[in-house]
């Protein structure tokens, strides 16, 4: 089944303001989840991969639900294998990208909150594009 995902250049609205997004949190929570698995009990009833804007950040995110729903373990490398064998490693940022997302951030404490803030950005997206 194909996925449809947000190209990252289409930044700007009609009038050429920045769509509401927020990376760092993307970063912040998918970090957090590579380290912690708690971090996606934390948020998992909240994200879906749409919410997420930076398309790297779908396929990520893409990878660990599945994970997630096979109850399989979640981490850097399997997370990796998982972007593999659904072909989708290169367009999520490769290797060092997503091994990367754990050293950018401080905590997983506050992943319940960012993931809400998250899927606050995607509504007001989805807004703005109606509107």
């Amino acid at each position: 089944m194909a996925k449809k995902f947000q190209n990252n250049k289409q930044a700007a609205d009609i009038n050429g303001k920045m769509q509401p997004q927020a990376i760092d949190l993307e970063i912040s929570v998918l970090g957090a989840i590579l380290i912690d698995n708690e971090a996606l009990s934390d948020s998992i009833d909240i994200l879906k991969q749409e919410y997420f804007y930076k398309s790297e950040h779908q396929f990520i995110y893409e990878a660990i639900a599945n994970l997630f729903q096979e109850s399989n373990p979640i981490d850097i490398l399997t997370v990796t294998e998982e972007l593999k064998r659904l072909g989708n490693l290169k367009k999520a940022g490769g290797v060092a990208y997503v091994s990367g997302l754990t050293s950018r951030i401080s905590s997983s404490a506050n992943t319940e909150y960012h993931a809400r803030i998250i899927a606050e950005k995607f509504i007001q997206r989805k807004l703005i594009n109606i509107s």
